[in-house]
């Protein structure tokens, strides 16, 4: 586990385990420099000054957002989300970003410290903004490196003349092995980016006036299908993410990423929240506890409640179920 209480958050990295602390001091001055001074990315475009402003209330949200759940946000400039156009990288390269991060549509790299975009903010702004939210809080999120003694580490920094080689340790929710082959409790850790994702959408994305066009179109596709199925329209809201029109004024419906992962997860609160009635007040207070174990990094409450529920090693379990293997 990590040691508590930690120095206020400058990067998007919290802590790098495995060194003395000059060294580990020394590597976090390093992400923080990379975090400051974020450069152009390869392939990417020069964001309009409609972007720049709609990405600084982003930010400014988000600020206010995450105090809900007792955390200081740092703030993410402009310069730290890349914009990428897809037309300008291969087949090739795009497998690789696919490979990756599992995904085309956007990543938070903790190398590069920096947020990759590759949506089209005029396209679908609405899907944009989704994508820019989930990836600041992958970086708002609690994260720490580990001193790797493998072979293949995902990164390795050069320390007074020797290398230094780290994989993940902490991403969120998630916790890596030191030779970074296996992501443990991956799943559940995009669930709890992505349900803190929709929260925020409808605490403030929902009020953003550049978007209005767009939720419209999406509550009307969500009041015809509940009515159509006669399901209740809460249920609906939780599955579309979006409605796309296009040319010939046809409607399509994406659902929120993570769509199976968010199914179990909601599962297990409820579950946790049924069998745990006398210490929640509701089931968001049971979620809630996910949230800050997320991004405080505080993981023991959660592990202590599953153990006391579902029995010992059950939490373990739970780990192992929701891993991601990396097949070198």
């Amino acid at each position: 586990m990590e040691e508590f209480p930690l120095n206020k958050k400058e990067s998007g990295i919290n802590r790098v385990v495995g060194f003395d602390h000059e060294k580990e001091t020394d590597f976090l001055d390093y992400f923080k420099e990379k975090f400051e001074r974020n450069f152009l990315e390869y392939g990417e475009r020069e964001k309009t000054l409609e972007e720049i402003a709609i990405l600084n209330r982003v930010n400014k949200d988000m600020v206010e957002f995450l105090r809900h759940y007792g955390v200081e946000a740092i703030e993410i400039s402009p310069n730290n989300i890349h914009i990428l156009d897809k037309s300008r990288f291969t087949s090739e390269e795009l497998k690789k970003i696919q490979e990756r991060f599992g995904t085309e549509s956007g990543f938070y790299s903790s190398n590069k410290q920096g947020v990759g975009i590759m949506k089209d903010y005029e396209e679908n702004k609405l899907s944009f903004l989704q994508t820019v939210v989930h990836e600041e809080l992958h970086l708002q999120g609690f994260y720490s490196y580990q001193k790797s003694l493998h072979e293949g580490a995902e990164i390795t920094l050069k320390k007074e003349d020797d290398l230094v080689d780290m994989n993940t340790r902490r991403s969120g929710f998630s916790m890596g092995t030191t030779d970074g082959k296996t992501l443990f409790f991956r799943d559940v850790n995009e669930a709890i980016i992505t349900e803190l994702q929709i929260r925020f959408e409808r605490m403030f994305l929902e009020k953003y006036p550049e978007l209005e066009s767009e939720l419209e179109a999406r509550d009307d596709y969500i009041q015809e299908v509940a009515r159509r199925d006669d399901a209740p329209i809460e249920k609906v809201r939780e599955v579309v993410g979006k409605v796309i029109i296009n040319e010939d004024g046809e409607r399509k419906w994406r659902s929120y990423a993570y769509h199976e992962e968010r199914k179990k997860f909601a599962e297990l609160i409820d579950e946790l929240y049924k069998k745990n009635m006398s210490d929640f007040e509701s089931r968001e207070d049971v979620f809630n506890l996910f949230a800050q174990a997320t991004l405080t990094g505080r993981v023991l409450p959660v592990a202590r409640l599953i153990e006391k529920t579902f029995g010992k090693g059950a939490f373990r379990k739970l780990g192992e179920g929701s891993a991601e293997n990396y097949v070198e």
